[in-house]
């Protein structure tokens, strides 16, 4: 059976939270604490509204518990006082006692969440990827006026960035996935946002790389070149300078829109240019700070989800963007990077230098190459009886040497 985990969150503040069987679940119930499968797969994020297929999947998984936001009306009751008496005015009525309100239905947008991507794939992160492939596809075959909805897109996503607690402190999980342009564009333009805020960027400059993180890939939508799963270097020439007009492509589809700046024109145009030149379409190395943050983050994730590469694990991408660090890129801009994005994400099965093997529970604030770890056999392929947890910032002798899975 699956065991069910939630993070316990002490920053309540007038919020309240109640533990109730998926039974009593409803339609607009909001999830309190992040539910967890054992091995800390995110599976419904705090904040999450309930939908009636969510709580079929909780059933599939075996969660029969989940904690709920309690509402506000069911706050203890004070004693019963004396009532004020209170002169209306002569010229109205006698106040009537109020009925109760009906329960609205929540319609609130999704809201992203900044967690590990979540097994209820048609969670908050697919409703989002969803909105963005509708606007770009609509763009694409019907040629239509409405790509400037993609900006409602990206102020959303800044405005939840921005409601996290200590947003610019925590260390993120990026799960390894298929080639998805549009996940791809919603994973840039998170992390790109991040790396923004935490550099210090104003708010329009943050806003033009979010805007432009989101559709820096549009161009891919018009090549009839197989890009997914693919290393471009190893295709044929012909198909190799076909795939490197996409920023062309791309550029060219949005350079009228006169509610885009130019700066964020320059990001789509640009974001494969590198330093020294290396890059394409144009081998320049004119490119902003800007467009080379969202650079990094394009760089980072095409390598785990293989968009125009051979796919590799999160800590050899990782190593790829520290290894070009002031040749490709500004050194600052990729040192923070760094500092958000975790080596080692919750759930990954790893292997220590005491010869033990574990599995990454969560991350450590600031350390993002030293997690905490739940050991699960011992050197000698044993299964550890009880519970063995080793937090690596405390364990400065124990590292990880090798990613099983």
């Amino acid at each position: 059976m699956v065991m069910l985990h939630q993070i316990q969150n002490k920053k309540w503040g007038k919020k309240h939270m109640k533990l109730v069987t998926i039974e009593d679940l409803k339609d607009g119930d909001i999830i309190a604490n992040d539910v967890l499968l054992e091995d800390y797969t995110v599976v419904l994020g705090k904040g999450t509204v309930i939908k009636e297929q969510y709580i079929d999947k909780l059933r599939e998984l075996s969660i029969f518990t989940v904690y709920i936001e309690e509402k506000t009306q069911d706050a203890p009751k004070e004693e019963k006082k004396a009532p004020q008496r209170v002169k209306a005015p002569a010229s109205k009525p006698k106040a009537q006692e109020k009925k109760p309100e009906e329960k609205k239905p929540d319609n609130r947008r999704p809201k992203l969440s900044l967690e590990t991507v979540t097994v209820l794939r048609d969670d908050v992160e697919e409703e989002i990827r969803n909105n963005i492939k509708d606007i770009l596809e609509l763009h694409v075959y019907q040629k239509t006026k409405g790509l400037k909805k993609i900006a409602e897109t990206a102020q959303n996503i800044i405005t939840d960035i921005l409601e996290e607690d200590e947003v610019i402190e925590k260390v993120y999980d990026v799960k390894e996935r298929n080639a998805d342009i549009y996940e791809h564009s919603l994973q840039v333009c998170t992390i790109a946002t991040l790396i923004a805020l935490k550099l210090g960027l104003n708010e329009k400059q943050v806003y033009d790389i979010s805007v432009s993180a989101l559709i820096h890939d549009l161009g891919l939508r018009y090549l009839v070149v197989r890009y997914e799963d693919q290393d471009i270097n190893l295709l044929p020439a012909k198909d190799q300078e076909e795939y490197k007009k996409h920023p062309i492509y791309g550029y060219t589809a949005i350079k009228n829109e006169d509610w885009l700046s130019n700066q964020a024109k320059e990001i789509v145009m640009n974001h494969h240019e590198r330093k020294d030149c290396s890059g394409y379409p144009l081998g320049t190395d004119l490119i902003s700070r800007m467009t080379q943050i969202v650079g990094v983050c394009d760089e980072f994730d095409e390598l785990i989800c293989g968009i125009g590469k051979a796919r590799v694990r999160v800590h050899e991408a990782i190593n790829n963007i520290r290894n070009y660090s002031g040749i490709w890129y500004d050194s600052d801009i990729v040192d923070t990077f760094l500092q958000l994005i975790a080596v080692y994400p919750a759930g990954s099965q790893v292997k220590t230098n005491q010869g033990e093997t574990a599995i990454v529970m969560k991350q450590n604030p600031h350390f993002p190459e030293r997690p905490i770890l739940r050991v699960t056999h011992d050197k000698f392929g044993q299964v550890i009886n009880g519970e063995k947890i080793i937090d690596l910032i405390k364990e400065t002798k124990v590292v990880i040497q090798d990613v099983i899975k």
